[in-house]
């Protein structure tokens, strides 16, 4: 005895809604990823923070590629390597300016140093005017002492924003009388339920302003 295909057309019916309603997300999120790589591209990432960048390009590549395939865990892949590929562009940004501020902090204590220079050949030129001189000669090494402490800072932040940031998340398939405030309270997720604006950040897109949740609906989990 045959099976009646009706059920199965429904089926395949809700999937091409689902598709069709997280598509055009996802492609805002490929195009926000986009843009960030060129802001990162105009504040000179290539060549100041050209690792962060690189894994950036590949990222956004990877989430066009999945985004073009187009079923349903390609575009969940996209809007994973979207969200990377934008986090990633942000931080090759910061290191990009700050590695520029770096450039000038040098340059200002190099100058500061040659103006103490010129300033202890003029104290041995005019003996006569040996305080006032002395004087100008300390206030310029101050200028120079705090320049090299802002340039000893602006390193560390280089250092520690030269990394590429990976956003981790994990994916939770949403189930009968489930909640953010449930969900963020199981154990695998964030055993508290005052965590749940987490899991609205990540999915609000998907979620809307009034925070309904549909059976089988996947969310991002951000650890």
């Amino acid at each position: 005895m045959h099976r009646p295909w009706f059920p199965v057309l429904g089926i395949l019916s809700l999937v091409a809604l689902a598709l069709s309603a997280c598509g055009p997300r996802v492609a805002a999120r490929v195009g926000e990823a986009r843009a960030a790589l060129e802001a990162a591209r105009a504040a000179g990432a290539p060549m100041r923070a050209a690792e962060g960048f690189q894994a950036a390009e590949r990222a956004l590549k990877e989430s066009e590629t999945l985004l073009a395939a187009g079923d349903s865990s390609s575009l969940l892949e996209a809007d994973y390597r979207a969200a990377v590929a934008a986090a990633t562009a942000h931080s090759a940004t910061t290191t990009a300016k700050l590695s520029t501020d770096l450039e000038k902090a040098v340059a200002s204590a190099q100058a500061a140093k040659q103006e103490a220079e010129r300033t202890r050949a003029e104290v041995d030129r005019l003996q006569v005017q040996l305080r006032t001189v002395e004087e100008t000669a300390r206030a310029a090494q101050a200028r120079g002492e705090r320049v090299e402490n802002q340039v000893s800072e602006i390193r560390k932040q280089v250092a520690a924003a030269s990394a590429p940031i990976l956003p981790t998340y994990l994916r939770y398939v949403v189930k009968r009388g489930d909640n953010l405030q449930r969900i963020a309270a199981r154990p695998e997720i964030y055993r508290d339920a005052n965590q749940w604006p987490r899991l609205y950040e990540a999915n609000r897109d998907m979620i809307g302003r009034d925070r309904t949740l549909k059976v089988g609906q996947v969310l991002l989990v951000p650890k």
